[in-house]
């Protein structure tokens, strides 16, 4: 086992000494020690399935040596002895005050002195600071004390309050823990583990708490009766990685109601979104005469089991779905995770900082995670929570709220069309200059290797590396096929940087992560590729969303024939075709050589869209959308956030971009607007611009979806219809 470590920013000391490493068995402290100049070791001979704890320290000599310091203090006393007695006295107390602070100034860690950021300033302090692998973010979040130890935290230690515990090392302190009302003078049973969080400016705005174990359920829900609280985010699985994270403290739809302890719960209503779940509750007590209270209990399902959020915009929606909820006479906002400290303080860190920065234009995340900290320990956990909070506050700064609900889509338009003074661009249009380009935000390497340039149509829109369709190849997909089913996940391994070249993306469905693939119109040479992507990543429906020709140029090759035709041990069987004035169905039936079962694929070819930014007749696609729909795999609902490759959708236009954008982002958005009743064109188009370059390039195509939404959806849905967009 080799083990290194980086040098400290602040050494604190002389830069002497050696770097010390303990190897011991499990969490003895006890164990070999080695010692290097360097903090580079080599640890051999170490066994099979055993827990090893490394632990690196560096000492300096300096500070480190007791023994110098205590025998100067035996000189300096048996000098003191020889001398006047009240000198003595006092020098000894000089003394004795000397050590307690030196040893308290050694001991404890400095905070460091972190100037609060200001607005205009936020996204150039996080380009810096993230800089050079984010060594000041680490810095700061190491020099915040993971437990502020002058804070008693006796009343968790308890023998009687143990259990209630689910990990042994994160107590709430006793100054600030929620406590329950007394049951007859019982042992602990005013006890929970849970911790009033100041907020911004208002004191105990959140409660921070542990996920409930089987055994606290009663507790939990006799604490939010008891702090009146209306809000309830849960920003955990029940399970995460096999491993129980909370309990299932909430009646299910199927039940109605159920009894905690006195609380009685019951269920109204469950909503289910791409990152949350919405459930809106009663609850009322047994013993009291007071009628039930409203509660609604909001779930983020979209935390990774591993790290963070990829995408901050994720925890800004969440919070303007919790503060929808809040209203000021509620009790305090009660959030949870598993322990109550990690994912828990990175919210209510968010929340905090973005009242802040409403308010003063200006952050102190740094004083306000202290803050945290010495409220309930180890609150935002990690480095990596620490740099979201930061994240979050940019990606607000930068772009505000751009979410709309459809019941204000008339007022936001008239508001947003208008020029004031004329020749200034509209808000609209300022809007769509925000929009980040992110070309060359992330490596192309693959597209643009010499071998693989040939099979690009465009030399502009080359699929990023990171989220390419790769394709296997042909020996690999007859060994998989032999065992190969519909419902079965094509199982991407570590090697698939070496998977045969297509230029295809994923791209971000509404529902999924990765159900969607945006592809180039096929050339001739990459016919046989087209299918076997088709076939490989499970598509059941393909969008062509261009003729085969642009005037005299080819915009995609016609990768279809009458009858059968076999690429590689794909068989393509068209078996029907049904033509309308905007769109061609055609039926196809692919069948591998190595398989027993065809698979059906539907492809929806729409006519009316020849190299313009707007098709022709606009209706129509929505139409043809409304067609397709029908026949892609329903939702499964149980499926949380898992990642999911099983891809049942392929979009192609000419280079994969200009149209395919904007029927990706028009796709979504009608989702979105019948889901949730809201609609955000600016997120929508931002998260595929990140997926693949070249798409919704101008602020023309951008404004196909307001008139989409405007004349087609809300209409149907009884929303009032808009002047001329």
């Amino acid at each position: 086992m080799n083990v290194s470590c980086k040098p400290p920013d602040d050494f604190n000391g002389p830069k002497t000494g050696k770097y010390h490493l303990i190897v011991s068995i499990g969490n003895n402290s006890a164990g070999k020690e080695l010692q290097q100049q360097k903090c580079t070791f080599s640890v051999e001979g170490l066994q099979y399935s055993t827990e090893y704890t490394f632990q690196v320290r560096l000492p300096f000599p300096h500070f480190h040596n007791h023994t110098l310091l205590i025998y100067i203090i035996v000189v300096i006393l048996q000098y003191l002895n020889n001398t006047n007695t009240n000198n003595s006295n006092a020098v000894i107390i000089f003394l004795v005050f000397l050590i307690i602070v030196t040893s308290i100034a050694l001991l404890v860690k400095q905070l460091m002195n972190v100037e609060p950021i200001h607005a205009d300033v936020l996204l150039e302090t996080y380009k810096r600071k993230i800089a050079d692998e984010g060594r000041l973010f680490l810095a700061e979040f190491q020099s915040i004390p993971r437990v502020f130890g002058k804070f008693s935290i006796k009343d968790a230690r308890k023998p009687f309050n143990q259990n209630k515990n689910r990990y042994v090392d994160i107590l709430p302190y006793d100054y600030n823990r929620v406590e329950l009302s007394d049951i007859n003078g019982e042992a602990g049973s005013n006890y929970i583990n849970a911790s009033y969080i100041d907020g911004f400016k208002e004191p105990r705005k959140y409660i921070a708490a542990q996920g409930p174990r089987d055994e606290t359920v009663d507790d939990f829900w006799r604490m939010i009766w008891e702090q009146k609280a209306t809000v309830i985010v849960m920003v955990t699985r029940c399970e995460e990685g096999n491993k129980n994270k909370c309990a299932l403290y909430w009646p299910l739809m199927e039940e109605g109601s159920r009894v905690f302890g006195d609380v009685i719960v019951e269920i109204n209503e469950h909503k289910r979104c791409p990152d949350y779940i919405i459930q809106k509750l009663t609850i009322a007590n047994r013993k009291e005469k007071a009628t039930g209270r409203a509660v609604t209990h909001i779930q983020f399902t979209s935390w990774p089991d591993h790290g963070v959020p990829e995408d901050p915009h994720l925890l800004l929606k969440l919070r303007r779905r919790v503060n929808a909820f809040s209203n000021f006479f509620s009790g305090p906002v009660v959030v949870h995770c598993s322990a109550g400290v990690g994912r828990t303080g990175t919210y209510i860190g968010i929340d905090a900082m973005l009242e802040g920065l409403e308010a003063e234009s200006k952050v102190d995340v740094y004083g306000y995670v202290v803050k945290l900290r010495r409220q309930r320990c180890l609150m935002v956990q990690v480095e990596a929570q620490y740099i979201l909070i930061h994240q979050a506050l940019v990606e607000y700064n930068q772009f505000g709220e751009t979410e709309v609900s459809l019941s204000e889509l008339h007022s936001y338009l008239s508001n947003m069309k208008k020029r004031d003074p004329p020749s200034e661009p509209s808000p609209l249009e300022a809007e769509f200059q925000r929009l980040p380009s992110y070309r060359s935000w992330r490596t192309q390497h693959i597209g643009n290797q010499e071998e693989n340039k040939s099979k690009n149509r465009n030399s502009n829109v080359i699929p990023y590396d990171f989220n390419r369709v790769t394709l296997k190849h042909e020996l690999e997909m007859s060994k998989e096929s032999e065992h190969d089913s519909d419902e079965s996940s094509d199982d991407d391994s570590d090697s698939e940087e070496m998977g045969k070249y297509i230029n295809a993306s994923f791209v971000m469905s509404y529902w999924k992560p990765e159900v969607m693939i945006a592809a180039q119109g096929p050339l001739k040479e990459t016919i046989g590729d087209f299918w076997q992507m088709i076939f490989q990543r499970k598509v059941k429906v393909i969008v062509m969303l261009t003729e085969l020709k642009n005037g005299d140029q080819e915009a995609c090759s016609q990768y279809w024939e009458e009858g059968k035709q076999t690429y590689g041990d794909v068989e393509v069987h068209m078996k029907d075709t049904n033509k309308s004035s905007a769109y061609t169905i055609r039926a196809f039936e692919l069948r591998h050589s190595k398989r027993k079962d065809p698979r059906t694929v539907f492809q929806y070819q729409f006519n009316n869209w020849n190299g313009e930014e707007l098709p022709v007749e606009p209706k129509e696609l929505i139409l043809m959308i409304q067609n397709l729909k029908q026949k892609l795999p329903k939702k499964n609902s149980t499926e949380g956030n898992k990642f999911h490759r099983n891809v049942p959708l392929l979009i192609h236009c000419r280079d994969g971009s200009q149209q395919t954008g904007i029927f990706c982002a028009l796709l979504n958005l009608l989702e979105s607007a019948e889901t949730e009743e809201v609609i955000d064109v600016f997120q929508a188009v931002k998260s595929l611009r990140k997926a693949r370059p070249g798409m919704v390039p101008t602020f023309f195509a951008n404004t196909l979806w307001w008139w989409f939404l405007k004349n087609m959806f809300l209409k149907a849905h009884g929303f009032p219809q808009f002047p001329h967009f």
